[in-house]
């Protein structure tokens, strides 16, 4: 794993302002997803007032009024997740190129790239040749990861220009891309300098975790609420004049994500669980957060689920599941990364919760396996690349 260059720059107002915006959005998904899955009553009201402090935080650099963003916020219903979006580069005839940036929405990505290769004229490309990243690029928008596609067309610019589909202006910027296997990017969590305003919305995030910590016996709650107070412990009080940024589309529809791995040994052996929740036999995986790459969230799920550090070599698929007969779902958008551990002998560590057993199985195995739903579909495809990778 590689640690991203810091987006906040000491004595530069607008980088502080952009990190705030992205803490922000963090404490919304952590209540938004609190939420979704359900407390006691005492824990909602302290999850609904979380949801207010993280759009008074957002307001403090975003021109729009508090009330204005905390209505967005409420209108929060599913899993808060880094959103999944795409960008075209399409390279023209008269040797222009052209890169668009959206994110997806109603229409799958298989309908995307293909609407996208027929306006264009050519193939549809067979996988994304990086990822790139909004947060880690340091911009203050809703936390979204492109899956970079390639182009080429007979048309010339103008036309290009014509037939793509309109972008998300949000999205614009310095937003390098990574191949796949390098995605597993830690983000830079040092000290960030906030105004005392801001200094103030903190302190009482941080006492609504101390509440909660002495409260809620769920471990996923208990976990959440470190996760905050480390959130909130990352602030440092400075005296800075905010910028007012427009922090994006905050009421983008957010389709959520998924990150799952595939470890594979020397002799082409996969790594499969057994679910405590089916008892069916699934590769380790699970929502990825806000604030965290893709990548990063299929590393840190293999190592809660299996105990094993691992390192990506490359994405099996980016798999939407709107584009089967498997229908929507809670994270209807699956990242699906191969794997290796980086000690072969390191013991298998299960997560409780999670699993109630693991093994090593062959392809021949694999197709008699009773699959986690969605990992029938997936796993003959991390067999397949493997094979050739081998």
């Amino acid at each position: 794993m590689a640690t991203n260059e810091p987006a906040v720059r000491t004595g530069d107002p607008a980088a502080h302002a952009s990190g705030l915006a992205r803490l922000a959005g963090m404490l919304r998904a952590e209540a938004a997803n609190g939420l979704f899955w359900g407390t006691d009553p005492d824990e909602e009201a302290r999850l609904l007032r979380l949801r207010e402090l993280a759009a008074a935080l957002l307001a403090e650099v975003d021109p729009r009024p508090f009330d204005a963003i905390l209505r967005i916020f409420e209108a929060d219903s599913g899993l808060r997740t880094p959103m999944p979006g795409i960008e075209f580069r399409v390279d023209c005839a008269d040797g222009t190129r052209i890169v668009r940036r959206r994110r997806l929405r109603s229409r799958t990505l298989g309908q995307c790239l293909d609407a996208t290769a027929a306006a264009l004229g050519g193939a549809v490309p067979s996988e994304p040749v990086g990822i790139a990243d909004t947060d880690l690029a340091g911009l203050p928008c809703p936390h979204t990861y492109l899956l970079v596609y390639e182009f080429a067309t007979a048309l010339d610019a103008d036309a290009v220009e014509q037939v793509l589909e309109p972008g998300d202006p949000d999205l614009d910027g310095d937003v390098p891309s990574l191949a796949p296997a390098s995605s597993a990017v830690v983000p830079d969590n040092g000290p960030l300098p906030v105004s005392p305003a801001a200094h103030a919305l903190l302190d009482a995030v941080a006492a609504l975790a101390k509440e909660s910590l002495a409260s809620v016996r769920n471990v996923y709650e208990v976990e959440r609420q470190h996760r905050i107070a480390g959130l909130c412990e990352r602030a440092v009080p400075t005296e800075l004049d905010y910028p007012r940024l427009d922090c994006g589309d905050l009421a983008a529809p957010g389709v959520a994500t998924g990150a799952d791995t595939a470890i594979f040994d020397d002799e082409g052996r996969l790594l499969v669980i057994k679910r405590t929740d089916t008892g069916q036999w699934a590769m380790p995986g699970g929502a990825a957060e806000v604030g965290e790459s893709v990548g990063l969230a299929a590393v840190r799920e293999a190592f809660e689920e299996t105990g094993l550090d691992v390192e990506l070599t490359g994405l099996v698929v980016a798999f939407d599941k709107r584009d089967t007969d498997l229908g929507d779902s809670r994270m209807p958008m699956i990242m699906s990364f191969a794997a290796r551990a980086l000690d072969p002998d390191q013991p298998l560590r299960l997560a409780e919760l999670e699993a109630s057993d693991a093994r090593w199985i062959t392809r021949a195995e694999a197709a008699e396996a009773d699959l986690f739903r969605g990992h029938e579909l997936r796993v003959p495809i991390a067999f397949a690349r493997n094979a050739v990778e081998r």
